[in-house]
């Protein structure tokens, strides 16, 4: 990749981000972050959401994926501990 396409790319990205900024600036009244760039999530979206973070949860407290048979809302375990 030249130096001129690297240059490119950077431009859009920030141009990208200057454009979010913009997005979230004129509509401070809401209180989603995501609302005030795109739209309000619908009650599935809002539901598979939260089933997300509850696996980002579960994965920064154990270091690990969750196993098939794990539920959001189940406990999580203590450790910290990576599989090998």
């Amino acid at each position: 990749m030249t130096t001129e396409q690297l240059e490119q790319r950077v431009a859009a990205l920030e141009q990208t981000v200057a454009d979010l900024q913009q997005k979230i600036s004129t509509n401070p009244q809401s209180g989603k972050w995501w609302e005030r760039i795109v739209r309000p999530m619908s009650p599935k979206e809002q539901e598979a959401f939260e089933r997300m973070i509850q696996f980002g949860r579960y994965f920064r407290k154990t270091g690990r994926e969750a196993p098939p048979e794990w539920q959001p809302g189940d406990p999580i375990p203590e450790t910290h501990e990576t599989q090998q």
